[in-house]
């Protein structure tokens, strides 16, 4: 679940039980105080009636036309019983036959009144002449407690409203907030892609910390492989230079004579240049991944490539029969590897026409280099593949180019396959998996 999901249902969660307590309370609350209030107009109607009570031939009688006219229609609402000396029991004709007790202590209380009504009742004493009163007034509570009722449901609709109202306000907040985060997610997938080195977008003050020392260890990083890079381009330069002296020097006339030991000499020579060729290879792919800045581009890329090696193979025509223009999500300098070892190969071979196709199929990124030479049989393929074979030695180099092409392959998880050209010559495919933040 989402950090913004998350948010709203306990955005949600918290206004719904505030709404709910505040409701409870609030009808509560208004209920004491309207009990109060009604408390004090009962007291009201007790003193009243106290008042009201005549003495005549010996009995005490109320006179009807004095009373209020609520208290002489039935079931009215408005109720009183007065007691006289515990002896004389007088009632409103509001109450017709219904017996209504007397309330203990001086708080209204809810009593069960006719035709189903709620009544507040409250009970007094109070002492006129010789008598003694306990008079009990009453009123229908039942239509406040439907109002009540009624209120406490709108204070649960509007709450649910303000809630729901809260939940977008705090998405729309949350979602401003975020912002920065979503554009510090792009700039972390460029980052990924090696189509930047540090992040640069304004983030809270909470996270900044974070991004600043990230940025900080980034470009220490870039700083640790482009000396790294350095000097694993010096140390090639410096041992391929003495190298190629001792080459030049088992070429002299002198050793002819010795030619066991000019075989030997040069196979040694072969195995420091497969072993130059494999530290630096393997130096270059463990740094691949995080210097990934520089993306191969086909439109301008591989142009220069083929003019190289068509200065260095007069006698082949070169082409390229690819279309692809966008940048890819490779380094530049291993497909650059890929695509000189095996178009020299192909140039070293070809009689007259060399081809490169360069495709997407099903997912997977397509390298395919033909030529037109003889070709290699389908029981010899196999071998090419390892470090140091050359199925002729009359051609020059040595037998480095597709152990290092498919050292390459196999760090990207692709594959390579050796087959038939359609040209008459030897077809190698190569394809490389497409990463997902292509």
């Amino acid at each position: 679940m989402s950090l913004t999901r998350r948010l709203d249902l306990g955005l949600l969660a918290s206004v719904l039980v505030v709404m709910l307590l505040l409701a409870h309370g609030s009808v509560v609350l208004f209920d004491y105080v309207l009990r109060d209030y009604l408390t004090e107009r009962l007291r009201e109607d007790a003193e009243s009636l106290a008042t009201l009570p005549v003495d005549r031939d010996h009995q005490v009688q109320i006179d009807p036309l004095r009373l209020r006219a609520s208290f002489n229609q039935v079931y009215s609402g408005q109720y009183f019983v007065i007691d006289i000396d515990n002896t004389i029991h007088l009632r409103s004709r509001s109450l017709w036959d219904h017996r209504l007790k007397p309330v203990e202590g001086d708080t209204a209380q809810i009593r069960e009144g006719p035709e189903n009504q709620s009544l507040l009742a409250w009970t007094g004493q109070y002492h006129r002449g010789q008598h003694h009163f306990t008079i009990t007034t009453a009123l229908d509570y039942s239509t406040v407690t439907r109002r009540l009722d009624w209120l406490r449901l709108c204070i649960w609709g509007l709450g649910g409203v303000m809630a729901i109202l809260l939940v977008f306000i705090q998405r729309r907040v949350i979602r401003l907030g975020l912002m920065p985060l979503e554009k510090l997610q792009r700039e972390l997938a460029q980052l990924h892609e090696g189509k930047r080195m540090a992040l640069e977008t304004r983030v809270p003050d909470e996270i900044a910390p974070f991004v600043e020392e990230l940025n900080h260890q980034l470009e220490r990083i870039e700083r640790v492989l482009n000396r790294s890079r350095d000097g694993i381009a010096n140390l090639g330069h410096a041992l391929k230079t003495p190298l190629s002296v001792m080459e030049t020097q088992l070429a002299r006339r002198e050793l002819e004579q010795f030619p066991d030991l000019r075989r030997s000499l040069q196979a040694r020579l072969d195995d420091i240049h497969r072993l130059v060729e494999k530290e630096l290879q393997r130096a270059r792919l463990d740094t691949g991944e995080v210097s990934a800045a520089a993306r191969f581009q086909p439109d301008s890329d591989i142009q220069p490539l083929l003019e190289t090696l068509r200065e260095i193979h007069t006698n082949v025509a070169f082409i390229n029969e690819s279309a692809l223009l966008s940048p890819l999500p490779w380094d530049r300098d291993e497909l650059l590897e890929i695509l000189g070892n095996l178009l020299d190969n192909a140039g070293k071979w070809a009689h007259g026409l060399a081809r490169l196709t360069m495709s997407f199929q099903e997912g997977r990124f397509v390298m395919l280099v033909e030529d037109d030479g003889p070709g290699i049989p389908p029981d010899q393929r196999s071998r090419v593949m390892g470090r140091g074979t050359r199925l002729d030695e009359q051609v020059t180099g040595h037998g480095l180019g597709l152990g290092i092409v498919e050292q390459i392959v196999h760090h990207h998880g692709g594959q390579i396959h050796l087959g038939e050209s359609n040209l008459g010559g030897l077809a190698v495919t190569v394809e490389l998996p497409t990463p997902l933040t292509a």
